[in-house]
């Protein structure tokens, strides 16, 4: 990693007054924006509430949050209806049962902006009645990771099913991978890998990670040992 991007790791860490201290220390004006004004830290201005899904959204589009919208327009219903079952010819795979420790999703206040894993998606996909049932009443607000995305784009098997993905994710902000959760991942990688954490596994941990958000899984084992990650079960 270059010392640009051990630099912009640490700056989008700190609070947003260390960032305007900063920010003065090299000679910016942090309410000025033009060429040679700004650093790409969060533009040193006061981001939108993350209880307001849609200003949020609206705000962090480009930044934080994946442009979905680009491409032909999708006539396709948008959210969990559009893949729903769309993999029900596939064998199901059947989630381990017994108790656990970690808790249920409905443990969070409500509207809580949460990262649902990919094994999640999957089992909508799948048609499993407990991901239906999460999807389509929600008791926090879903996010998903771009490592989420692409590994479903991946598994389509033909273009119907890519047009029903993209109408998916049309309603969910699809949080982008940027210099911090990528380091934050291969640091996962490195420590618990042979724990089972897979590399999308630590993508979309990395992903909750650094936007300080739970992360809601379908089997919580290979996320044991991370402390500062906060996990759920979505049934």
């Amino acid at each position: 990693m270059s010392l640009f991007e051990d630099v912009m790791s640490m700056a989008v860490q700190m609070p947003m007054e260390e960032r305007e201290r900063l920010a003065r220390a090299l000679g910016l004006n942090v309410h000025t924006r033009g060429p040679g004004k700004t650093l790409p830290l969060n533009q040193f201005v006061n981001r939108p509430d993350i209880s307001n899904p849609q200003a949020w959204r609206k705000a962090e589009t480009g930044h934080a949050v994946l442009n979905t919208a680009t491409g032909p327009t999708v006539e396709i219903e948008p959210g969990p209806r559009a893949i729903e079952a769309m993999w029900s010819h596939l064998e199901e795979v059947v989630a381990p049962q017994g108790e656990s420790e970690v808790p249920n999703v409905r443990s969070l206040p409500q509207g809580s902006p949460v990262v649902v894993h990919t094994a999640v998606v999957t089992d909508l996909a799948l048609g499993r009645e407990e991901a239906v049932s999460f999807f389509n009443q929600p008791p926090v607000e879903v996010r998903l990771a771009t490592a989420s995305y692409l590994a479903v784009l991946g598994a389509t098997e033909d273009e119907e099913q890519v047009r029903r993905v993209r109408a998916f994710v049309q309603p969910y902000a699809v949080l982008s991978l940027g210099p911090m959760a990528s380091s934050r991942a291969a640091e996962l990688m490195l420590l618990h890998a042979t724990n089972g954490l897979s590399a999308l596994d630590a993508l979309v941990a990395a992903t909750a990670m650094a936007h300080e958000i739970p992360l809601v899984v379908r089997e919580p084992g290979a996320f044991a040992g991370i402390p500062e990650l906060t996990v759920v079960k979505y049934f």
